[in-house]
């Protein structure tokens, strides 16, 4: 009988000794942050934001300071060409505000150096455009009557390593080109070739769609396409810094959807005075696969 007096007596003493806990962020610095590409013909896109503190409250006015489009960005490469980038607003991005060049365009083989100059800041960095991969073909493996797994062939390079980024485009999704789930592939010269890899699918935004509920794949099992689907794809190869910049960007993002995960990971840079990514990537054509069932 005391124990249940008692019990009541300790439950109390207990909430009168709790209190609110409130975390101090140490003082943040801000960094100047580069997402930026070039690919074989095509034109250089820069993005430059600042980082945020983790404990940031995001809203839209906290988000719209940190997009800078207001440095300036210079480019030169090893072909003797130079070219200050120009600003673009594109909406279909975010942030809406792109740099890219106008008469600069990719080329294999060649080195790209960038300077970026902004809040009285300089950063660099360098990127190579590799050899494009070559592609065998290209197709859905069926999976069930009405779903499948889209996989690439690719003949294995002689005495040396491939570093493949693959990126894909859902029509009956209706997206724009973005990274497959994993789309990173080391492919070496001891590979039986060709070489099959297999391109998981994913969302271009991920888990932030809008309205996913309404999306094509709403409800399908992760990876898989619907064999009425038409994807096209891009398979290219980057160097191997930005391979490993790359790598540790998408095991964060795996490490991030997966509650029971230990993220360690270490996301690596190639930006000297930020952080970010500069990487050229070696593409050749895209490639559309078509897959049909009754």
């Amino acid at each position: 009988m005391k124990l249940f007096v008692y019990m009541p007596l300790l439950f109390f003493l207990l909430m009168s000794c709790t209190k609110e806990v409130e975390l101090e962020q140490p003082e943040y610095a801000q960094k100047v942050v580069v997402d930026g590409y070039i690919e074989t013909g095509k034109p250089a896109h820069v993005f430059l934001t600042l980082s945020s503190p983790y404990l940031t409250r995001y809203d839209s006015v906290s988000i719209r300071n940190t997009f800078l489009n207001y440095g300036k960005i210079s480019l030169t490469s090893s072909l003797g060409e130079e070219e200050v980038l120009t600003l673009f607003r594109e909406d279909r991005f975010f942030p809406p505000f792109v740099y890219k060049t106008v008469s600069i365009r990719g080329q294999t083989g060649a080195r790209y150096y960038l300077k970026v100059e902004v809040k009285g800041r300089e950063l660099t960095a360098v990127t190579t455009i590799p050899a494009p991969p070559s592609v065998v073909d290209a197709g859905f493996t069926q999976n069930t009557d009405t779903t499948g797994h889209l996989e690439v062939r690719i003949d294995t390079p002689a005495n040396r390593e491939q570093y493949l980024f693959s990126r894909v485009r859902s029509r009956l999704e209706g997206e724009d080109f973005h990274p497959a789930y994993d789309p990173l592939t080391v492919i070496r010269s001891t590979d039986a070739s060709p070489r099959r890899v297999r391109l998981l699918r994913s969302t271009e935004f991920g888990l932030y769609q809008l309205n996913a509920d309404e999306a094509f794949y709403a409800g399908y099992d992760r990876y898989e396409y619907d064999l009425r689907d038409s994807v096209d794809v891009i398979a290219g190869t980057v160097d191997s810094v930005s391979y490993r910049i790359l790598k540790s960007l998408f095991v964060d993002r795996v490490n991030i959807e997966n509650p029971f995960a230990f993220n360690g990971n270490r996301i690596e840079t190639n930006i000297n005075g930020g952080i970010g990514r500069w990487t050229g990537i070696g593409i050749d054509t895209v490639m559309t696969v078509c897959g049909s069932y009754p």
